[in-house]
């Protein structure tokens, strides 16, 4: 399970159901830099800094999607407060893609946009090792599927 910040947790708690059973919560790889050094330029800059003021840091970074797998769903927080979340079942992952590092994605479908024609993935992307979240996934829908009263 990745590291959550405060935040991060409360986050994660705000969604869950009474009594719903969290499995694995976990966020995507960062690519962003982390750090950015802001520089002053020019005679404002100066006068600024000769009458102790400094350049505002660069802004913190913006919070990262969530995601998480209960025992019936699998649920994306996106940064926004809107939920992507589809029930456990079987079959739920459409495609997973592995890079050579053992991070990828976990596709569950796609939103597709008219007006450009271009299909965006939807699942838990980016994440760090793969192929494990698809294990947990898949046996996660399995669980369900025994619980329910569709198994035989």
């Amino acid at each position: 399970m990745n590291t959550l910040t405060a935040d991060e947790q409360a986050r994660v708690h705000a969604i869950l159901r009474p009594q719903e059973e969290l499995l694995w919560v976990g966020k995507p790889l960062s690519t962003a830099p982390t750090a950015v050094t802001v520089q002053p330029e020019g005679f404002m800059a100066k006068l600024k800094v000769l009458f102790g003021s400094r350049p505002h840091p660069a802004p913190a970074a913006a919070a990262v999607p969530l995601y998480l797998l209960t025992a019936k769903r699998a649920v994306v927080l996106l940064t926004t407060g809107e939920l992507q979340e589809w029930p456990l079942m079987l079959g739920m992952i459409q495609k997973v893609n592995e890079e050579a590092d053992g991070s990828g994605d976990v596709i569950f479908d796609h939103d597709y946009d008219e007006r450009t024609e271009t299909r965006t993935p939807r699942g838990f992307l980016r994440v760090a090792d793969v192929d494990r979240v698809r294990m947990l996934v898949s046996s996660a829908a399995d669980a369900a599927y025994n619980a329910s009263p569709w198994s035989v």
